[in-house]
C-alpha cells in the first residue's frame, strides 16, 4: 500500500532537517525523496503486473533512500571543504610569493646605479 505524501514528507523532514540545509533546499530534497518513493511504488506495481512477482516496498527502503542521500551529501561536503582548503592554501602561497617578489624588486632597485 502506498503511503500518504504527508507521511513521506514528515519522515524526510525529520531526518534531513538536522542536516543544516536551507529551507528552500530542504523542501526541494524532501520533494525529490517523496517523488522517488512514489515512483518505487509505481514500479513495484508494474513489476507485479508484468512479472507476477511481488516487490515489497518497506519503510526501511525509504529510510535507506534518505540515509543514502545523507551519506552522499556528507561526502560531497567533505570534497568541497577539501577543495576550499586547497584553494585557500594556494591563494595564501600566491600572496606570500607576491610580497616576496615585491621585496626583491625593491632590493634590486636599490642596487641599480
Amino acid at each position: 500500500h502506498e503511503w500518504p505524501d504527508a507521511a513521506l514528507q514528515s519522515v524526510a523532514n525529520y531526518f534531513l532537517g538536522k542536516m543544516g540545509l536551507g529551507d528552500q533546499v530542504l523542501s526541494g530534497v524532501v520533494d525529490v525523496c517523496v517523488a522517488m518513493q512514489k515512483s518505487v511504488f509505481t514500479l513495484a506495481e508494474r513489476f507485479k503486473t508484468e512479472v507476477q512477482r511481488y516487490y515489497y516496498v518497506t519503510p526501511t527502503s525509504y529510510l535507506e533512500l534518505i540515509n543514502g542521500f545523507k551519506g552522499l551529501l556528507n561526502m560531497k561536503q567533505e570534497e568541497v571543504s577539501t577543495a576550499r582548503s586547497r584553494y585557500d592554501n594556494g591563494l595564501e602561497k600566491i600572496m606570500t610569493t607576491e610580497n616576496m617578489v615585491g621585496g626583491m624588486k625593491a632590493d634590486i632597485e636599490e642596487l641599480v646605479p
